[in-house]
């Protein structure tokens, strides 16, 4: 299996602030998927909680001191990629101008991404230990669930601390519910939804839904979905069952856990899993496959290249195209 292509940054030391930025030799060097494989496996999810939780999953860890970072890096080599990405990410976002309806979309983690419309900077399920420093320059935040591979809660307090609307469906976000400037209400509409609801800011438009996360947690997931004039992301978060999904229009993306409620590991289970699932039910035009090398899992939830490169491969066997996008990555 070939997964060498360029576009992901790997070595080079990097401050451990946001100032760090790789050379362009750095960041255009071909990526050794086997060697960063096992880079992953090598690191204990524990030891990731620690790194971008911190005590009681909750402390603020985007500001760990340099000499600290490059004894994480040292230790654990695949904790250097998952924060370069992220300040690789930040540097395009800053630099790109966007025109027309379609957004540029960054893949940061997980399932997050930040997207930059005409007007707009937002960001969907974005978990990752530095992402409170951009909570200034973000103008809201979605967040699918209340499960910390989602978000991370340093995040949501930047965001909150800031009056900056957080759509989601567990906190009231009282920042941005209570910014009043000139005797008016100067946040969105809101930042909590429990789904079915309808939100225009500046020139996003998001509808919310509720779906399953697997059979035990029941209407846990806020789905949503974001229009930018004629362009459509459909974010599904952990949607255990497709059929809570009712997009009003074919999404031109579809961001999507692909995997399913007891394996679909086998390629005469793939037309089980969520992918070839949602591909039948509103036949989006690029599928994104998500939810891949989740470093808080342990395998299988960890889901391997591998494992994300079968639903690709399903997907395209339905006639739809796919990516299998990896930290840092541009997909729009």
């Amino acid at each position: 299996m070939d997964l060498t292509r360029r576009g992901f940054i790997g070595g080079g030391a990097a401050l451990c602030a946001m100032g760090g930025r790789l050379s362009a030799a750095a960041a255009d060097a071909p990526i050794d998927y086997d060697a960063i494989q096992k880079e992953i496996e090598a690191l204990p999810p524990k030891a990731f909680e620690d790194f971008v939780y911190g005590e009681n999953m909750a402390a603020n860890r985007s500001n760990l001191p340099a000499a600290e970072c490059e004894a994480w890096y040292a230790k654990y080599p695949i904790l250097r990629r998952y924060d370069e990405a992220f300040r690789k990410v930040v540097d395009d976002m800053r630099r790109t101008k966007v025109d027309g309806d379609t957004p540029a979309v960054w893949y940061v983690y997980n399932m997050g991404v930040i997207v930059k419309t005409r007007k707009s900077l937002f960001s969907i399920d974005l978990c990752h230990r530095l992402a409170p420093t951009i909570a200034d320059e973000l103008d809201f935040a979605i967040i699918s669930h209340n499960h910390l591979d989602h978000y991370t809660r340093e995040f949501y307090r930047a965001m909150d601390g800031r009056h900056k609307t957080v759509f989601q469906n567990f906190e009231c976000n009282y920042g941005a519910a209570l910014h009043i400037v000139n005797g008016k209400l100067a946040g969105a509409q809101g930042g909590y939804s429990y789904g079915n609801c309808k939100y225009d800011v500046k020139d996003v438009t998001i509808r919310t839904y509720v779906s399953d996360h697997n059979p035990i947690l029941r209407k846990f997931v806020m789905p949503v979905e974001v229009h930018i004039g004629d362009y459509t992301i459909l974010h599904s978060g952990d949607t255990h069952d497709v059929q809570n999904l009712r997009p009003v229009r074919t999404p031109d993306m579809w961001i999507h856990h692909a995997w399913c409620w007891g394996g679909c590991y086998k390629r005469e289970e793939w037309a089980n899993s969520e992918t070839v699932r949602g591909i039948r039910a509103f036949h989006p035009r690029l599928a994104v496959v998500s939810h891949h090398q989740e470093l808080t899992h342990t395998n299988p939830g960890r889901r391997t290249f591998s494992a994300a490169l079968d639903r690709k491969t399903a997907a395209e066997e339905e006639g739809v195209r796919a990516v299998v996008p990896f930290w840092g990555d541009r997909i729009a």
